[in-house]
């Protein structure tokens, strides 16, 4: 009977013509390590609890294997402060290797809000645990969960996995609350309910969706909507999305290309006519043979913008592309309507600034599948360490202050995090002094990368900004 019942798993998983819901309360299919379970025969929530152990552990289903889709549960910790660590490991090869995403239900509304920004957590065991994560890379692998469930309760989780994308959603929220690149390179494996030290915990209702929910639209390499545009000594990528007034989104450096815009792009383009452009050397575009500068990237934005239209138009840009932005609107003002820059502060000369040294052995090391997808779309992959010595010299002499601040004329809106760790709030407080149509606005509790940390206060911050009663 148990061997059917896996061939059933099997067919179904295969086929994939239905929702796999493996019964939690059926020991016979899952393999307990560490832990030990006890069925919940609450009629909401039939599932299973684990009480509290030293070490926590792993309730792995034993069939089929996990590649990518949707996994949905329902799940309650506590709010007692470093007791409850509680989530979902996929992946998993053995009992030690494995990726998994957890929650910090103490941190959903602390006392000390500064811990709001570590209430869900991505870990790759066994190279790379929470602490060696916030060391080196703070904020990045964990984040605030929006909207903010009851910490004593239970709350609704959907974990996507597409590739290497990793994107974690809760209570049925459209924003994820934590978007990641795997750093394992599995890419399948057992999945398991995972339980840290000293936390008890309950999981109903897991549904597990191969490719569920799913976004196919390949943004960045989208043959579909993408052209090029020869600017110089380059041929520049861009796709369009959508029909209306355009908007032009200008993406980040480095790790940034125009798939960072996803959530925007599938917004905005229900209402606009969406221009997204690949940054030079990012992507698909050429770097060409000039050095980069702020001048040189506010004009190739004019060239693909001309290509595509004449109209006046409002331009998004991030960080990197936020100077774009600024650069285009004192450059090109004939051709810029209104300006949201996002992570981008005054840069004047003799500021002090972390000095930048991108290269390709610290990215690999960083996030080895991430930039080896990324150098699988660059049509000269071979200059990418040319690429990464332009941008630390672009990123570390030049300087963007007063004197082109001064030159825009158009309405402006600044958004960055009060955590940004590239610029202090007071930085975009210069910017906006500088700038007359200008307004401001700090996201609490957030860092660089904003629109991830917090989408839905970012999104109602851009919304009125460039509505034209035709955002809802």
């Amino acid at each position: 009977m148990k061997n059917a019942f896996y061939l059933f798993l099997l067919t179904s998983w295969t086929m994939q013509a239905q929702t796999l819901r493996p019964d939690l309360r059926n020991p016979s299919i899952w393999t307990a390590s560490g832990i030990h379970a006890e069925p919940l025969d609450d009629v909401k929530y039939p599932g299973i609890r684990f009480n509290e152990t030293t070490q926590g552990g792993l309730y792995i289903l034993n069939q089929p294997e996990f590649s990518e889709g949707s996994i949905e549960f329902d799940l309650r910790g506590r709010n007692q402060l470093q007791k409850s660590f509680v989530g979902l490991a996929f992946h998993i090869q053995n009992d030690s290797v494995y990726d998994a995403i957890y929650f910090r239900p103490f941190n959903f509304r602390p006392e000390d809000t500064s811990r709001q920004s570590r209430a869900v957590q991505y870990i790759s065991s066994p190279k790379n645990h929470w602490f060696t994560l916030r060391t080196a890379f703070p904020g990045k692998y964990e984040n605030k969960v929006q909207p903010v469930p009851d910490p004593d309760g239970w709350f609704h989780v959907r974990i996507e996995v597409a590739g290497q994308e990793v994107k974690v959603y809760v209570n049925n929220s459209e924003m994820p609350s934590l978007s990641v690149t795997k750093l394992s390179s599995t890419t399948s494996g057992r999945l398991g309910l995972w339980v840290g030290n000293q936390s008890d915990a309950g999981f109903a209702n897991l549904e597990i969706s191969p490719f569920k929910k799913m976004n196919a639209v390949p943004y960045g390499n989208n043959k579909d909507a993408g052209s090029y545009c020869q600017v110089g000594d380059a041929r520049i990528y861009y796709e369009v999305y959508g029909q209306g007034s355009p908007i032009v989104l200008l993406h980040g450096g480095v790790y940034g290309y125009i798939d960072e815009f996803k959530p925007l792009i599938e917004r905005l383009a229900a209402h606009f006519q969406v221009i997204c452009i690949g940054t030079r050397g990012h992507g698909k575009s050429e770097m060409g043979r000039l050095p980069f500068t702020w001048a040189q990237r506010a004009n190739d934005a004019y060239q693909v913008i001309r290509a595509v239209s004449n109209e006046k138009t409002t331009v998004i840009g991030f960080s990197d592309g936020a100077y774009t932005a600024y650069k285009l609107a004192a450059l090109y003002p004939q051709a810029v309507n209104k300006i949201v820059a996002i992570g981008a502060g005054d840069f004047p000369k003799n500021s002090k600034r972390e000095k930048f040294n991108y290269n390709p052995e610290l990215l690999m090391r960083d996030a080895a599948n991430f930039f080896k997808s990324r150098l699988a779309l660059m049509p000269e992959p071979n200059r990418w360490d040319e690429c990464l010595q332009g941008l630390n010299h672009l990123y570390n002499n030049e300087t963007l202050s007063k004197e082109t601040f001064q030159q825009i004329t158009c309405p402006t809106l600044l958004v960055a995090g009060d955590q940004d760790q590239y610029h202090r709030p007071e930085d975009l407080v210069n910017v906006a002094r500088y700038i007359p149509e200008s307004q401001l606005c700090i996201i609490n509790g957030c860092d660089h990368v904003v629109f991830y940390c917090n989408f839905p206060m970012f999104w109602e911050s851009i919304r009125t900004f460039i509505n034209s009663g035709k955002l809802p």
